[in-house]
């Protein structure tokens, strides 16, 4: 009776966890920072010929911020900082438009767009949930952040 006990458990411990997110494999860290890159790169692509991308940071990994999942202190996020360069101050709102339309257009969903009180926009790619950001600074610098969803660094769920 008590080995019957034991593995109904186990099957059903088998079951709950087949069906959850967080022990789903992710992809891996390496190819998130190439993802990150290429959300990016495309981004760019929507601002007028002449802006280029001032890297910031190296793409590195953070803690993943989410502690409802389970697992969350072994997940990491990649995210990189972005100088945007070449676009002339005047031309801010312009830009913040053609990202935001660019977004929009290729799947994004926009979380915020707070302006016109701050110039500062986010969204999050409706495919593989990276999110890309930009705003500019008191000074008139543009900045683009992009960074991935939690994941697993080798793809490989580690629960415990």
């Amino acid at each position: 009776m008590r080995r019957n006990i034991y593995l109904v458990c186990l099957l059903s411990v088998s079951v709950l966890l087949s069906g959850c997110s967080y022990v789903t494999p992710t992809i891996a860290q390496e190819e998130a920072v190439e993802k990150v890159e290429e959300h990016a790169y495309d981004t760019l692509a929507a601002l007028p010929e002449g802006a280029e991308l001032e890297e910031l940071s190296e793409p590195s990994p953070a803690p993943c911020s989410d502690t409802s999942l389970l697992g969350a202190k072994k997940r990491v996020v990649v995210g990189v900082n972005f100088w945007i360069r070449g676009v002339a101050e005047e031309d801010n709102e312009v830009a913040l438009d053609l990202m935001h339309d660019h977004w929009v257009d290729s799947g994004y969903r926009i979380v915020n767009d707070n302006r016109p009180d701050d110039p500062f926009i986010n969204a999050r790619n409706e495919e593989d949930n990276f999110l890309v950001a930009t705003q500019y600074n008191k000074n008139g610098t543009l900045s683009l952040t992009v960074g991935s969803p939690c994941l697993w660094p080798d793809g490989t769920p580690e629960l415990f």
